[in-house]
């Protein structure tokens, strides 16, 4: 049985992705416009299809490889977003906060895959995947 911190890491992680598509559908014309339907689809699909991967593997597999790439994922999001309100480049309006509460959210989720029960979930052997009682 999966503790509560990946239990709540999990679903924090995948609102945060549905953030991440909120955001794509809101800017999905300037996307298309700059590089076209095909590519803006493509990226769109890998990067949500990524995180929803590295998701389920984390937190239904127990993978600490997976742990590792999304909360590397996670940092290179903050530092984006560090570096879009020091530029003055972050979007203003409900974009800009979608960004921001996408980011946080994964920085949250993060923080819950590293608590102590999570860390002995992750150290033990996972055969199967995991599902909640």
């Amino acid at each position: 049985m999966r503790p509560k911190s990946v239990v709540q890491a999990e679903r924090i992680y995948l609102a945060a992705t549905g953030l991440l598509l909120a955001s794509s559908v809101a800017v999905w014309p300037e996307l298309t416009a700059a590089y076209g339907f095909g590519l803006a689809a493509g990226v769109t699909a890998f990067t949500v299809g990524a995180f929803l991967l590295l998701i389920l593997l984390t937190t239904r597999r127990g993978s600490g490889i997976s742990r590792i790439l999304l909360t590397i994922l996670t940092a290179f999001g903050v530092a984006s977003l560090l570096y879009q309100i020091a530029t003055a480049q972050l979007a203003f309006g409900l974009l800009g906060v979608i960004n921001t509460v996408q980011v946080v959210l994964t920085v949250i989720g993060a923080v819950l895959l590293f608590r102590p029960n999570a860390g002995i979930w992750f150290a033990r052997e996972h055969d199967e995947w995991e599902e909640d009682a």
